[in-house]
């Protein structure tokens, strides 16, 4: 083994052979993909991509790795509590069960005795927190007035404050906040370009040393994994320009993760344990320094147990995958390293037209940012719609006879509440569904056996919407078929079947409920077609959302 050589081939060659392979496919189409920000993502990376597309790959390793606090990241699971007492109880509990962070979301402010108060005080001097407030007044910050001079020296963590408070040295208040522009739909691009502008907007209002010291940053990660890794490590690297640009050195920025709810669906919730691992462990190899968990049933109503689940995505990486011992694990990889150098520059040229626009309050005010990010959200729900991108359990393999939950986000985290979600039209569409009743079927034109993809592809488009057609014995004739769909009551019905035997039984069709076939039809033969009943066609690329909101138009309301 030790003695074996594989002879080396050079990218030309590989591509050769890939498209031999495709048999006349467009290498271009089939093997390249487009991101949302427009960056080509190639099938296959190599050394002499990497050497072409960053100038220095060392410096920009040496730059992701010194922007890192160290190889390992805080545990900074949320809890829910309705009071003091028992968001101690609960904070005590889960610090003991692998959380390593005191984290409070201050939506709801508590009451807090002096006794309580010291419990916290205990609390923050061994573990570094991680306080939501809502008003410079929560109580909760008299917590601070309870340690001395020394102890306060020892407290560490992050404060998400709107107002200006008193907190230790070594507690930053600054945050640069991309979660607003992550949840309003934007990109990647968006996202670093909005975080460099907050920056420099507050650097017109205090000095750069003062500012810096108490800057942090919190970032949504998607499921998009590599993509996810790279834009966290971008932003180390637009973080060492950007101080460059002012003449000084970078100092390390906490960079704090959470799981994006942009993927997470009420519907099929257990996948969102999926997505949320992914999007951890992308984070992790990314060098974040403090990332949550959102539970899989974030959007109804999470449990001790989810949140339990939530909190051991994290540990599992952590214990037994061994990242933790590694400062910057992605490190040198071709498409990682290429891709981190797209981003730097696409996001410090979004940088420089935001500045030109008038820097980022500016372009809030006039709604040049949201009308940039909307245009790219609307690409995004496209791609869902037409299952250019997959939702496993919502626009596709979805179970029709799963309730719909009502969401039920917690006081804490109503900045979620209005967070656009890839699965929320999906879930309009249940829930209609729920109050319609459709009488549909599958109409088989031929044996099983042979239309049996057409019969499983109907079968799932529809049940994306929560219908349950029926599976129709094979109908040989037009008589048959139109027996069947009186006798059945249908509401709506899916012919089955080859090109030749469509055009053999429609044209003796005689029906009053709504027809379609499956598979792409052109427009002139489906209008040929219409006085038999026949409306449209079903096949993949269809957009689903507008189809499925008709299919669900033609039922009757449910008792």
């Amino acid at each position: 083994m030790k003695n074996i050589q594989f002879p080396e081939h050079t990218y030309e060659e590989w591509k050769q052979a890939a498209e031999a392979a495709l048999k006349g496919k467009d290498f271009e189409k089939v093997m390249k993909t487009r991101t949302i920000e427009d960056i080509t993502l190639e099938p296959l990376y190599t050394k002499e991509m990497l050497e072409r597309s960053v100038s220095d790959v060392d410096a920009q390793v040496a730059v992701v790795q010194s922007g890192k606090f160290g190889p390992s990241w805080i545990v900074a699971q949320e809890i829910t509590a309705h009071d003091a007492e028992e968001f101690l109880a609960v904070t005590e509990d889960d610090l003991s069960r692998g959380n390593e962070a005191v984290v409070y979301s201050g939506a709801q402010p508590f009451e807090w005795s002096e006794t309580q108060l010291g419990r916290l005080a205990e609390l923050i001097v061994r573990y570094p927190i991680y306080f939501k407030v809502t008003e410079d007044e929560d109580p909760i910050l008299r917590v601070f007035d309870k340690l001395s001079a020394e102890q306060r020296s020892a407290v560490e963590g992050v404060i998400f404050t709107e107002e200006p408070i008193e907190a230790p040295e070594n507690v930053r208040t600054g945050l640069i906040d991309t979660l607003p522009t992550h949840n309003a739909g934007g990109t990647i691009i968006h996202e670093l370009g909005v975080a460099l502008s907050m920056m420099a907007e507050t650097l017109k209002q205090q000095d750069f040393e003062s500012a810096a010291k108490k800057f942090w940053i919190r970032f949504a990660v998607d499921t998009h994994f590599f993509q996810e890794i790279s834009k966290i490590r971008a932003f180390r690297v637009l973080w060492h320009a950007f101080c460059s640009a002012y003449g000084q050195q970078a100092p390390r920025i906490p960079v704090f993760t959470e799981t994006s709810v942009r993927s997470y669906s009420k519907l099929d919730p257990y996948v969102n344990l999926l997505r949320a691992g992914n999007a951890t462990f992308s984070a992790v190899l990314a060098g974040t320094d403090g990332h949550t968990v959102h539970p899989h049933d974030f959007l109804t109503v999470p449990t001790g147990s989810s949140r339990r689940i939530a909190r051991n995505v994290q540990l599992v990486i952590k214990e037994e995958s061994h990242v933790s011992h590694v400062t910057d694990a992605a490190a040198g990889s071709y498409y990682i390293e290429s891709l981190t150098r797209e981003y730097v520059e696409g996001a410090w040229k979004y940088f420089l037209e935001i500045q030109e626009a008038g820097g980022y309050s500016e372009v809030k005010r006039t709604g040049w940012l949201t009308d940039d990010i909307q245009a790219k959200w609307l690409e995004r729900e496209q791609q869902v719609a037409n299952r250019k991108a997959s939702l496993i359990g919502t626009n596709i393999y979805a179970n029709p006879q799963e309730p719909v939950k009502d969401a039920k986000i917690d006081a804490a985290h109503l900045e979620y509440m209005t967070a656009k979600r890839l699965a929320t039209p999906f879930e309009k569409l249940r829930a209609k569904s729920r109050e319609t009743s459709v009488k549909s079927a599958v109409v088989l034109l031929e044996p099983l056996k042979a239309v049996k993809p057409q019969a499983d592809f109907v079968q799932g488009f529809l049940s994306v919407a929560g219908i349950e057609p029926e599976l129709s014995p094979y109908l040989s004739s037009a008589d048959e078929v139109n027996r069947y769909i009186r006798s059945e009551e249908l509401d709506y019905a899916v012919l089955c079947g080859s090109r030749e035997t469509l055009e053999k039984i429609i044209p003796q069709l005689e029906v009053k409920a709504a027809v379609d076939v499956a598979g792409k039809i052109d427009a002139e033969t489906l209008e040929s077609w219409e006085s038999n009943g026949v409306r449209d066609s079903l096949y993949a690329g269809k957009p689903l959302i507008e189809k499925l909101e008709a299919v669900l138009s033609l039922g009757k309301e449910a008792l």
